[in-house]
Parts: structure tokens; sequence; C-alpha cells
């Protein structure tokens, strides 16, 4: 019961921080810059947490579950890639699709580095 609520409590403050990054930092092109950013430094954020801590406490589960999962933004994501196709935008629909998967495989990819203590 207490993973259920630290999962609950973390996913209320990351998706308040996801919003507030989204008015912070406001996507001012075609370009989703804002939610490509939130979503390379969730997967940078989750994958460093789950390596630094693999007992999965309510703690880390809150923080990484809770907090990473609402924080990152897959579903935007999906709907912007969508809405830039739609508009004809071939080519920024591409560039966030691959900057987005690559960019969140390479910063995944450097938390885990980070974390065993391999700073690049």
């Amino acid at each position: 019961m207490k993973s259920f609520i630290a999962v609950g409590i973390g996913g209320i403050f990351g998706a308040i921080s996801r919003y507030s990054l989204s008015v912070i930092i406001p996507n001012t092109g075609p370009f989703p810059l804002t939610t490509l950013f939130i979503n390379l430094l969730g997967c940078f954020c989750l994958a460093w947490l789950f390596t630094s801590f693999t007992k999965r406490t309510p703690i880390v589960l809150g923080i990484g579950t809770g907090f990473c999962g609402a924080f990152t933004t897959f579903s935007t994501f999906s709907l912007e890639t969508l809405l830039l196709l739609e508009n004809s935008e071939w080519l920024q629909a591409i560039l966030y699709v691959v900057a987005s998967v690559v960019g969140g495989l390479a910063c995944a990819w450097l938390g885990i580095r980070v974390a065993r203590g391999h700073v690049v």
C-alpha cells in the first residue's frame, strides 16, 4: 500500500512539474522542443535512479514510476507528432521522432553510466 501512495504522490508532483516547465519554456515554433527536453531529462533521471537504487522501495517507486512517469510525456509526444504530420510538417515530424528516440536512449545510457560512476 505504501508503494501505491508513493507513486500517486510522485505522480502529482511529476505532472505539476511537467506542466510548470511547459509554461516556463513554451514552444515558440512548430517543433515541440519543450516536450523533447522533458522526455530526454526524464529518460536520464529514470535510468539514473533505477540503476543507482536497485531496491524498489516506496520512495524509489514514488520518484521513478510516479514522478518520472507523470513528468515525461510520451502521450503528448505521440499527439504532437501526429499533428505535425497532419500539417504536412514531414521533416519536423521525422526529426522530432528520431531526436526523441535516439536522444532518449542516449540520455538513459548516460544516466546508467553516471549512476555506475563511469562519468563520461
